[in-house]
């Protein structure tokens, strides 16, 4: 009975590690698709970090995980209520809210605040930027296409130095 009792727990604990970021302790790739597969309503949110490749490589990749843990904790505290949040790999995260268009506008501006000012690592003060594309979940379900134009939307943001960009109704406003 104790060895079933032990498998059992063993076996809860992988599936939650096996949906999980190790690194920062958020959602992973696979979690955040399988989670915005199931929305019908909401936004689709995809940040990339501006200027974490530099603080990477003359830092160190021990400060840049301490930097991504950080962020992850700064992004996480401004999500509202229900909102999911992943690291999808590397440096970036997405975020999947079921809002409206004025709140969706506001979380991005949030979330963008939060990197305003610096953050500790180790004994430096770095600075880091993010870009966020924002685009509605496709309401028949199609997770493929609402990912999609919030990537498309992140990528422009990024390009123009805009900081954030709303897909919305098909087109880029």
């Amino acid at each position: 009975m104790s060895f079933a009792l032990t498998e059992a727990n063993t076996a809860g604990t992988e599936r939650i590690l096996a949906r999980t970021d190790e690194l920062t302790g958020l959602s992973n790739r696979r979690n955040f698709l399988m989670q915005l597969d199931q929305l019908r309503n909401g936004y689709i949110f995809l940040l990339d970090l501006d200027g974490f490749k530099k603080i990477n490589d003359t830092l160190g990749h021990e400060a840049g995980d301490q930097l991504l843990r950080q962020v992850a904790n700064r992004f996480t505290r401004v999500l509202p209520t229900g909102a999911q949040i992943a690291r999808l790999g590397g440096d970036e995260f997405g975020v999947v809210a079921q809002i409206e268009v004025k709140e969706a506008n506001e979380l991005a501006q949030s979330i963008r605040a939060t990197l305003s000012y610096p953050i500790s690592v180790g004994s430096e003060q770095v600075k880091v930027g993010v870009s966020i594309g924002v685009a509605p979940i496709d309401q028949n379900g199609d997770a493929s296409e609402s990912l999609r134009r919030a990537d498309l939307a992140m990528y422009e943001a990024k390009r123009s130095k805009s900081g954030v960009l709303l897909w919305e109704l098909g087109r880029k406003i």
